[in-house]
């Protein structure tokens, strides 16, 4: 049992790729609705509010009057990642600022299996979400790209990728973006909130009834203190859910999995994403769209 709201359960004790700043935001939004305190930071743009890039507002839904699955621009599949990301989304996605792994790969498989479809273009703007989803959608779309044997996939950085939304552009063939961009923040991190004070200063006894055997069940309750066993578990699952991150990124973008580490989690802009060789490179918004057409037009 938890006294979370669902929505909280998202964001602590489980594995996220959040940059730091995303996971601040968020993290000062739930703490101000837990606790009662006035949030800071918190407007439409730090909730990822979805937005429309130039390519993804000149793309339709719809083709010879039919409703696709996906927007359309000629032949060219438009699938925006624009918020933050999370397993499963729903219908309320476009408007929470969530988007679902869920939705990104049944958009993507649609327009794998669209004959009329050339090639995919998908704009990130998110600072990441959820590590639940992410390895198999990232899995997924790699398998659909030009390199295993599909139609060309480019990721557009509109504004950033970070973290998990760097995964899913590292599974595409390719990804561009202007100067300014932000990306890579590649690392998991988990957060945890210890109400213990909170709870002694209110007068509150925490009580949880364990078996007596399983003295580690649910350890950090709310009101429990968390004890440095609960902290040093959770860190193992970070390190391990970042060794994952690490071994899909190097992979996708044929570096080493040193030099991914040696990177620390920072966040990094366009010229030091070129440097490090996790773009393929810094260019407008029509150039790069331009360059994705010529490659399907080549296949």
């Amino acid at each position: 049992m938890t006294s979370f709201p669902l929505w909280a359960e998202r964001l602590y004790n489980r594995p996220l790729a959040l940059d730091e700043f995303k996971n601040e935001v968020l993290c000062e939004f739930a703490q101000s609705r837990l606790l009662g305190t006035k949030a800071e930071k918190i407007t439409a743009v730090t909730l990822d509010r979805p937005a429309v890039s130039a390519m993804a507002d000149e793309a339709s839904f719809y083709r010879d009057g039919e409703r696709l699955p996906y927007a359309v621009k000629g032949d060219i599949a438009v699938i925006p990642v624009r918020g933050t990301l999370v397993h499963r989304g729903s219908w309320l996605d476009s408007e929470s600022g969530l988007v679902g792994y869920d939705r990104i790969i049944r958009q993507a498989r649609a327009a794998r299996n669209d004959p009329q479809v050339s090639a995919t273009w998908i704009p990130f703007d998110s600072g990441g979400g959820e590590c639940a989803g992410m390895f198999a959608a990232a899995e997924e779309l790699a398998s659909m790209a030009k390199a295993e044997g599909g139609k060309p996939i480019y990721a557009w950085l509109d504004e950033r990728a970070c973290s998990a939304a760097y995964v899913l552009a590292s599974a595409c063939d390719k990804i561009y973006g202007r100067q300014e961009i932000m990306g890579a923040s590649i690392a998991a991190i988990i957060n945890i909130l210890d109400k213990s004070v909170a709870y002694q200063k209110a007068g509150l006894e925490p009580i949880a009834i364990r078996a007596e055997w399983a003295d580690r069940k649910a350890r950090g309750q709310a009101g429990e203190k968390i004890d440095k066993d609960t902290i040093a578990r959770l860190g193992a699952i970070v390190d391990e859910t970042s060794e994952q991150i690490v071994e899909f990124v190097s992979a996708m973008r044929g570096k080493t999995p040193k030099s991914i580490r040696d990177l620390r989690g920072e966040v990094l802009t366009g010229p030091d994403l070129l440097k490090f060789g996790l773009i393929d490179g810094i260019m407008s918004e029509d150039e790069a769209w331009a360059a994705l057409k010529a490659e399907a037009r080549a296949a």
